[in-house]
């Protein structure tokens, strides 16, 4: 086993292990998971997929829409969790459990006793288990397709829907067809046609259900009966003489592809119903509930749609030809036109508890690995500075002396020697009772310009502040190797930027499980970053139309303090003081994520590119849409439009927000609203009173690429094949202008 360790300011060593569970309060966690799960099951939303990047904080929001009392402040689970992705760990709708992942929590949904229905439970009260209990009794409503079917064609004489049969009677099946058919014809061609079809999935339906409604969907196909002949879907029944087109049989026994033709057309069959059409391409929806009443084999055993005329060698003589045509389920031009059984069903009246919903566990990172994998387990003997695990120091103040010069008076001579230098000096440090001490900066002339507050794990500086209180704060990418970001009158903490350039930029690491965090992370839209187009560097954020990426960030207080626990031990040694063990911090120490302050005014810029928009007007298609979150509950939402001349066929976004002093979170979303695809790059935040710089870099070369100014406009930097610069270009309001080209050679003699 491995401890990874980093250390902070003040050179303070710490150990901590990769994760910690987090505790939850047993009836909280059942008094908020309830309506939350209520509404999901109500919904149908158990089954949200990882790829859909569905936030908890959506669902919370959707669900105090809806009626379900939410709070994301009412337990821990959804507190720590409101800003992360809500997934299910399983696919089936039946089962002997169910999970999800919420955020750095999984709960289970798990049976009493063998498979359950999981959208058919109903929430029981909370007990004093802290478990979500359940019982059946919720309506459930499933679609279940067509899955098989097959036309029988019975040609008893000679007939111009069938002219390539020459010999009669003859019997054809079609399994293939993309409709399904029923035809009675007894005048010059002499036909009768009958189709079977079956849905297999109904055999999910429970044994004991009660069925309250069932509706089979049958779509009239759009070709007609025959093409050259009946261009109608069906014949009318005020021209047939008032026959019914055809009858829907249920099927007392199973079939397949291999059931005789026969069988198909006429034997095994009970219960059933006759349809007539008014309409030519009418649509049918048939209640078939009463069906349910015997057996729940009805489905897969087989309907069979039929004319009920008899089919005798010798067809009575009737001018009227019979016919009906509908979608099969291999109807590939609209997919929303293939069969389907509508039924809706509950389980008989049940109080007993048939599940219960719990947290199953809780992970939380407080800890960063350092870059050296260092094991605190060691048979052997180190050099603690060797490992990096002492002699880490890091300045804390910059000082200046403050007094007036030796010569003042400029009309005298000028001694090299002894002029400029600094009167009644003092040193900084000063030795006091055989300790070296500093000055007493408050009387001294001694005045600190710089404070650094916050270290990477590599050493670098990140934010200073002044003794006005101004900050100056910087991003690191590329593993803490480069700065991607500098910004002015600014935290750390207030700053964000992405140009989605060093995602697959990953170095020797010791430890996955608490990744560093970044100021914004689109880790999980990776499949969406595009090499094709892109404003800076080799990637853009790609969406097609009508997708939405979003990214959430807490915003609270400044609140620059953390907890620490010193562990002291016995001298062993002799004498009466202590010794140190160890030093732990809370995971407050660690360097924050973007979190805005609460009640400060931001600015949110991007820039944007549409395809296929060929004109110079405005992009109407992408925007950015920054919600305000209070617990899980959106207070407003501010859109951005991109705005100003489109330069290389890129636009920028530019907003500016204030941010109530009630909002506990900030979700930011790139939207794709229209039909064109539409890429987004260099996504920046930063306080409305601060001055932001940016720098994207080659993942590869990690030469400088381009660096965006104060107003997000971009000067590129080119290179050739040796890596020299050979030319720089500035993005401007009026396009890109060439500002500077070199070229150079080495001459061989």
């Amino acid at each position: 086993m491995k401890r990874y360790l980093t250390i902070l300011i003040f050179s303070l060593l710490i150990t901590a292990p990769g994760y910690q569970a987090q505790a939850q309060s047993s009836g909280c966690a059942c008094d908020c998971l309830k309506p939350l799960f209520d509404y999901l099951i109500a919904s149908n939303r158990l089954f949200i997929k990882e790829s859909d990047h569905i936030l908890l904080s959506t669902l919370i929001a959707d669900a105090n829409a809806a009626g379900y009392a939410v709070s994301g402040s009412s337990c821990s689970i959804l507190t720590s969790n409101v800003n992360r992705y809500f997934y299910a760990l399983t696919t089936a709708t039946t089962g002997t459990q169910y999970r999800a992942q919420m955020g750095d929590c999984s709960v289970t949904l798990k049976s009493a006793s063998g498979n359950i229905t999981f959208s058919s439970l109903k929430s029981r009260n909370c007990g004093n288990t802290g478990a979500v209990t359940y019982s059946n009794g919720r309506p459930v409503n499933k679609k279940y397709k067509v899955t098989r079917s097959v036309n029988v064609n019975y040609i008893a004489g000679a007939s111009n829907i069938f002219s390539s049969v020459t010999t009669y009677p003859t019997t054809q099946l079609d399994s293939t067809a993309a409709y399904m058919r029923t035809a009675y014809a007894s005048n010059s061609s002499k036909y009768k046609i009958a189709t079977t079809f079956a849905i297999d999935s109904a055999v999910n339906i429970p044994s004991n259900a009660i069925v309250l409604s069932a509706n089979l969907y049958l779509y009239a196909y759009p070709a007609g009966f025959n093409a050259s002949t009946y261009t109608n879907a069906h014949s009318l029944y005020t021209l047939s003489n008032l026959q019914p087109i055809a009858t829907v049989y249920r099927r007392s026994a199973a079939w397949n592809y291999q059931t005789t033709a026969s069988t198909l057309l006429t034997g095994s069959v009970t219960d059933s119903m006759s349809i007539v059409a008014e309409i030519a391409k009418q649509d049918f929806q048939i209640d078939i509930k009463n069906w349910f009443s015997s057996s729940r084999r009805s489905l897969d055993y087989g309907i069979t749609l039929v004319n009920t005329k008899s089919v005798p060698t010798t067809f009575p003589t009737d001018t009227t030809t019979l016919y009906a045509t509908f979608c099969s389920e291999k109807y590939t031009a609209d997919s929303s036109k293939r069969p389907y059984l509508d039924i809706t069903w509950t389980l008989p009246s049940d109080t007993g508890v048939v599940a219960s919903l719990y947290i199953d566990s809780c992970f939380s990172c407080n800890y960063k690995p350092s870059g050296i994998c260092y094991s605190a387990i060691t048979d052997t003997s180190v050099n603690p500075y060797l490992f990096g695990v002492a002699g880490n120091w890091r300045p804390y103040r910059s000082y200046g002396f403050y007094n007036p010069r030796a010569e003042t008076n400029t009309n005298n001579a000028t001694n090299a020697r002894t002029d400029g230098t600094v009167s009644n000096f003092l040193s900084f440090w000063q030795l006091v009772n055989g300790k070296w001490q500093p000055q007493d900066t408050a009387v001294s002339r001694w005045v600190w310009t710089a404070q650094t507050t916050l270290f990477n794990q590599k050493g670098a500086e990140m934010e200073n502040v002044d003794p006005l209180g101004r900050y100056t704060a910087g991003l690191y990418g590329f593993q803490d190797a480069l700065a991607t970001a500098v910004a002015q009158n600014a935290r750390y903490r207030e700053v964000a930027f992405d140009g989605f350039e060093d995602y697959n930029y990953v170095g020797g690491t010791c430890d996955n499980v608490c990744p560093a965090a970044r100021s914004f992370d689109f880790s999980s839209y990776k499949s969406n970053f595009d090499t094709t187009i892109q404003h800076t560097g080799n990637y853009s954020l790609r969406l097609d139309n009508i997708k939405v990426a979003s990214v959430t960030s807490d915003v609270s207080v400044d609140d620059p303090s953390f907890n620490i626990a010193i562990n002291a031990a016995a001298n062993n040694c002799g004498g009466t003081d202590s010794i140190l063990k160890s030093i732990r911090l809370g995971k407050e120490a660690l360097l924050p994520s973007f979190s805005p302050l609460a009640g400060k005014k931001i600015l949110v810029g991007a820039w944007v590119k549409e395809s296929g928009q060929c004109s110079g007007s405005a992009y109407t298609g992408s925007q950015i849409d920054v919600a305000l979150l209070h617990n899980g509950t959106v207070e407003s939402t501010i859109t951005g439009k991109p705005s100003g001349n489109i330069i290389e066929g890129w636009q920028r976004i530019e907003m500016i927000l204030d941010i109530p002093a009630t909002t506990t979170q900030l979700m930011i979303s790139l939207k794709n609203t229209g039909s064109n695809i539409v890429y987004f790059d260099d996504i920046r935040v930063h306080p409305y009173n601060a001055n932001m710089k940016s720098y994207v870099y080659d993942e590869s070369s990690l030469r400088l690429m381009a660096e965006l100014d104060e107003n997000n406009y971009a000067t590129f930097y080119e290179y050739d094949d040796e890596g020299g610069l050979i030319r720089l270009k500035k993005e401007t309001e009026r396009g890109i202008m060439t500002i500077k080209e070199s070229r150079s050679a080495m001459l061989n003699k």
